[in-house]
Formats: structure tokens, sequence, C-alpha cells
């Protein structure tokens, strides 16, 4: 193990004490990612993804209706606003439901097909404002977008994912309520409720709302293990480069496509860091501290997603540097100490992934 490896390895072991139980993270720029294992994770541990679940499955599906001509960036798709507009969180939607809105609703007794459709509808009658004019952080405009993709694409979520992933054999998917999953939960990294009781999910999504919709949303309900995470960034990676791989063949999608969705934003009038579907390093400034989960030494040209669960995904299109994090900071007994994960992991975040770039193994 070289020096930047060790100081790596030793950075996300320190988290330990004040962030996580457990966590894995996968990184490097070729076919077999370095991989390590903290806490109670091990090679067969899921964890959930949360957030991650926009950029690696809704986003992703909607590339491929683009590709298929069933979508197109520019077209109307809600009233006053197009689906780059979903993808860049600028659609005008408010940033989420209120804590507990799902359980309040009474949506987690029995999650059903019926609970999924009322999720759907209560957030397409959401009051919208603003739409193409700012960009707000926003569940509702993804499980918006997930409704769409579902009707474009004429099949649910989870088996439109189920089929374009297939030949990659990923260690990546949704764990439907309603269905049979091979996968055990007791492969799955614990969560808790957000919740007064705080009561252990083990393999049920942590999200409220993405459970109500039987474990399958746009917004999340991926559960997946680092280094599948790691292996669909370089399949991504080989369509943006047009490498002919395997990987690339098997995704099956348009260089201009990825590139397109990949790129720096540039909406008209939306000073933001969002673009079609992932997130991008906040611009370094001179005399300003860097504020990016990505850290300081990260391509401004990368792409990104964070999950609320403690995960995250960072993609550098032109070195291909990949770095994959996914721990399961949500599993802590109180509200106020997930809090404190949060603040805790925000601090490790950047420090990780500049340790990363300097590594001597590059």
């Amino acid at each position: 193990m070289t020096a930047g490896e060790r100081e790596v390895e030793q950075l996300l072991r320190g988290g330990l004490a004040n962030v996580y139980p457990s966590a894995s993270l996968s990184f490097g720029r070729g076919r077999e990612p370095r991989t390590f294992f903290v806490g109670d994770a091990a090679a067969d541990t899921w964890f959930d993804i949360a957030s991650l679940t926009k950029a690696l499955s809704t986003t992703l599906l909607v590339m491929r209706l683009c590709d298929q001509g069933r979508l197109r960036l520019d077209e109307e798709v809600l009233p006053g606003a197009q689906l780059m507009h979903l993808l860049s969180h600028s659609a005008g939607f408010p940033a989420c439901f209120p804590p507990l809105w799902a359980e309040q609703q009474g949506l987690l007794v029995a999650p059903s097909e019926q609970t999924r459709q009322k999720v759907f509808q209560t957030v397409l009658a959401t009051p919208r404002q603003a739409a193409g004019e700012r960009s707000l952080y926003s569940d509702l405009g993804f499980i918006a977008l997930g409704d769409l993709v579902e009707q474009r694409g004429k099949s649910r979520l989870d088996d439109q994912l189920a089929q374009l992933l297939a030949p990659l054999d990923l260690s990546l998917g949704f764990r439907a309520l309603d269905r049979s999953v091979e996968l055990p939960p007791q492969h799955c990294a614990p969560t808790r409720r957000e919740s007064p009781q705080r009561q252990q999910l083990r393999g049920l999504v942590h999200d409220d709302t993405a459970r109500a919709m039987l474990g399958v949303a746009g917004h999340a309900g991926l559960f997946a293990k680092s280094e599948a995470v790691y292996r669909l960034a370089q399949a991504l990676l080989d369509c943006y480069h047009a490498v002919d791989s395997p990987s690339a063949r098997a995704l099956g999608l348009r260089q201009a496509t990825v590139r397109r969705f990949f790129a720096v934003p540039g909406l008209p009038g939306l000073p933001s860091t969002w673009g079609l579907g992932f997130d991008h390093p906040d611009p370094l400034r001179a005399g300003q501290v860097n504020s990016s989960s990505a850290g300081a030494l990260w391509s401004r040209l990368g792409v990104g997603h964070l999950g609320f669960t403690g995960c995250s995904v960072w993609i550098d299109p032109v070195s291909r540097l990949c770095a994959v994090l996914l721990s399961n900071r949500v599993d802590v007994e109180t509200t106020e100490a997930a809090e404190a994960t949060k603040a805790s992991l925000r601090a490790l975040r950047p420090m990780l992934h500049d340790a990363i770039v300097r590594c001597e193994v590059w």
C-alpha cells in the first residue's frame, strides 16, 4: 500500500468515530478500483444509496429515452417546465415534503401501488413557482420525473433499470416491497427511520416517501455496493469517450448524450452547480474557502451526486478518476446524532476526495 493509499484509508477509518458505523470506498481510474471497508462493512455489504438514485437510475433512464427519441430536453413536460428544468432542479418545485409526510398521510401503514400513485398525484398537484428561473434542489421534481420515465418507458422504474443494467451484472438495484428480491436484508447496512422512535431498518429504503412508493421512486430507493457504482461510472465514461468496450456496448448510450448530460451547467439565467441530473463542484474562487464535497483538487469539470444516508459519487470525465463513498451515517439513535453525523460527513468528504486526488497510486 502506498503512502497515498494509507492516507485515504486513515481518513476513512477516522470517520468511524463520529460519522458512520460502517462505510465502503471504491476509487481509481481503471477497470478495477481500490476498495476499502471499515466498521461493519464487508465485500458483500449493500448500502441504501438514497439520492444517488436520482443520477444512477432516473437520469440514466432519461438518457436512454432521449437516445430512443421518446424524450427531448427542450420538451415541455409540465406546464411551463421543460425536461431540462426537471433534471436541473429548476422546474419550480419546493424542496421536499415536510419531514414524516408519508407517515402523517398514513401511506406507510400498507404501502401499495395505490399509495404510490397517490404520491405521484400529490407531487403533480403541488404548486410550482418560477419555473426555469432558479434552481432549488427538490425530491419532488425527481418524483415527477420518475412518473414521466414510467409513462414514456411503459414500465416501472425498477423494471426499466434492471433491463438496462442486466448486461453489466452489477450489484445495484431497487429492493421493491411488493416483489421477491434475491438480496437478503442481512446483507444490507442498517439505517434508522427519520421518526422520533428511530426504529432500525435493514433492507428497507430509509426515505419515508420512497417507502410509501414500494421502495421504487425517482428520487430514492437504490441499494448498491460501492464497486458496482464505480463500475457503472466507468461504463458511463467509456460512452463519454466513445471507447468500444463491453461495458459501453452493454450500456448502449450515445457519446453525444452522455457528454450533454455531463456538461458544466449552462442553462440561461441559472447560476447553479446543478446540470442535467448531476451536480458539479463549486467553482474555486480566490480568497474563498472551498465548499464542495468533491474537495479543492477535484476537476471543476467533474460530475457527481450526494445521498442523505451518507453516500456520494464523484467522476472526473477528463482523467476518468472516480470515487464512490457509501456509508450508513443515519444508523444512529437520535435525530440530534443524525444531525451531528451530517455535519461531520460534510467536513470529511472534501478531505477524503483531496487525498484521493493526491494518492500516489496515480
